[in-house]
């Protein structure tokens, strides 16, 4: 398969600053990180796409692999995500019960998807 370049979208000008200076503080580049995060979504696809198909286990389990070292690969940006905004919530000194509460919470809840045009 050949590579695209894909999906153009609008940000906000300060914001894609502000992501992009965060994560080059973190040590890794925006790009990366969008591109990390499609591919283990596309790998999580073909695995249920290869279920629904009814493959043979041993076609499942080779995807499954290589999904979990794509996660392998990917993995930081929820470790840096969750680190970050427990960094800030001590900055903010806002109680550690409160932050671990709402993040408990947006494990729980699935979340609306909204198309906007």
């Amino acid at each position: 398969m050949g590579k695209l370049i894909v999906y153009s979208f609008k940000v906000e000008k300060e914001h894609l600053a502000r992501a992009k200076k965060f994560l080059a503080r973190q040590g890794t580049l925006l790009q990366d990180s969008l591109r990390d995060f499609i591919e283990v979504t596309a790998d999580c696809e073909q695995c249920l796409e290869l279920h629904e198909d009814e493959a043979s286990l041993s076609e499942l389990q080779s995807a499954f692999a290589t999904l979990l070292a794509k996660c392998k690969d990917a993995w930081y940006l929820t470790g840096l995500l969750q680190e970050a905004v427990m960094k800030i919530a001590k900055l903010c000194k806002v109680p550690l019960d409160f932050i671990m509460n709402v993040l408990g919470e947006a494990r729980r809840v699935k979340p609306v998807v909204v198309r906007r045009l």
